[in-house]
Order: C-alpha cells, then sequence, then structure tokens
C-alpha cells in the first residue's frame, strides 16, 4: 500500500531532519566519556557527526566550544589527503559562519581569509568574505540613508506645497514644481541604490584582488627555481 502524498508537509521533514540532530547531540553528550576510549578515527568521524549536529540545531555556543579540538585532529591526522583537506576546509567556513551569527565580526572576516590563503578558489568563502566586507562599510551606509531619507522627505515637502498652493492658485507654476519633485524622488533613489551598488562593488574588488594576488604568489612559488629542483 503507497503512502498517501498528502499526508507529509515540508514542516513534519523539518521537524524529522530536526529531531535527529537532536538526538545525534543527546547521545554524543550522554556516552562521551565512552567514546573518547574508541579509536581516535573512530572518534574524530564521531565528533565531526556531532559538531554538524549543533551547527544545524543552532547550538552555536557549544559548536564554537567544540570545533577548535575537530580542527586540531584533522591537521593531527597520520595522513592529510584530500579528505581530510575537505573536511579542514569544511570545519573553518562553518566556524566563520557560526562567529558571524555570534555577531564576532572580526573573528569571522580573519576565518575567511585564512580559508582563502589556503584554497582561493573557495566559491562560498569569496562570496561570504565578499558580503562581510560590504556590511563594514557602516558609517557610510548611514550617511547614504540619511541622504536618501531627505531627499524622499524634501519630495514630500514639495508634494504638499503643489497639492496645498501650486494647483489652487498658481497652476502656470505646476510644471517646474512637478519636474523639481520627481527630480528629487529620483535622486532619492538614484543616491541609496548608487550607494549600495558602489560599496558592493567596492567589497567585491577588494576579496577578488585578495583572491588573484594570492593566486598569483602561488604560481610565482610553483615556477620558483627552488621548487622546480624538487
Amino acid at each position: 500500500m503507497n503512502p498517501d502524498p498528502s499526508a507529509f508537509h515540508p514542516q513534519q521533514i523539518h521537524h524529522l531532519r530536526t529531531d535527529a540532530h537532536q538526538a545525534v547531540r543527546r547521545y554524543v553528550e550522554k556516552h562521551e566519556a565512552a567514546l573518547r576510549l574508541l579509536d581516535r578515527d573512530e572518534f574524530y568521524d564521531i565528533l565531526v557527526i556531532y559538531l554538524d549536529a549543533l551547527f544545524e540545531c543552532g547550538e552555536y555556543e557549544l559548536f564554537i566550544n567544540r570545533v577548535d579540538e575537530a580542527i586540531a585532529m584533522t591537521v593531527d591526522r597520520p595522513v592529510f589527503g584530500a579528505r581530510e583537506e575537505r573536511m579542514y576546509h569544511h570545519l573553518l567556513f562553518r566556524k566563520a559562519a557560526v562567529c558571524d551569527r555570534l555577531g564576532r565580526e572580526e573573528q569571522c572576516i580573519y576565518i575567511l581569509t585564512e580559508l582563502l590563503r589556503l584554497n582561493p578558489e573557495h566559491k562560498l568563502a569569496i562570496r561570504f568574505l565578499i558580503r562581510c566586507r560590504n556590511r563594514q562599510h557602516r558609517g557610510a551606509r548611514q550617511s547614504i540613508r540619511a541622504l536618501s531619507i531627505g531627499l524622499f522627505l524634501s519630495t514630500v515637502l514639495v508634494l504638499m506645497v503643489e497639492t496645498l498652493w501650486i494647483r489652487p492658485f498658481q497652476m502656470e507654476e505646476l510644471p517646474w514644481v512637478m519636474g523639481l519633485r520627481n527630480a528629487l524622488f529620483m535622486a532619492g533613489w538614484l543616491v541609496l541604490l548608487g550607494g549600495e551598488s558602489f560599496m558592493l562593488i567596492q567589497s567585491t574588488r577588494t576579496v577578488h584582488r585578495f583572491r588573484d594576488g594570492l593566486n598569483k604568489k602561488k604560481r610565482s612559488m610553483k615556477n620558483s627555481p627552488v621548487d622546480q629542483w624538487r
């Protein structure tokens, strides 16, 4: 007998997944002393699963207190191959994401920067770092928004004058007053959208310039005479 598809809802699936992560968390925390007696590799795999469960559950303080242990174990593994490298980058990226959620912006940017030093083509880290850099333009953003709000308020003021005075008593002045009102309104949007776009472009250029510098440095190291004799 096939189940009725209408009996399933996305929210139910979400709860099942959340319950599974919570079950992993409870099990590891209850049996951690016994789990630490396992083989180092087995405990490492369990620790990574536990950290992923903490991250998915939103237990960011617990995650940030335990992730350094997993990072250290990753680096200290006897064989540091492609799998270990991917896991190292995965843990660093999630640590950066948790720092961002906890409001530790400078630490988040530092981790993302170091992650890009390891892998300059890490696309998620590049996008994340651009977003973090863009958020740092707080002073400029406040000035831009204040200016745009001032222009919008000026538009309202001109509209009130147009409605209460120009249209009833001075219709001959209406064309240029309407032009002024529309110009102020368009200028407000231009300042707001143009300013936001400019800051995003600047942040993107900064991160890409940093990434390109890392790639250039790696290429120069590969082509160095010392490296060729190895």
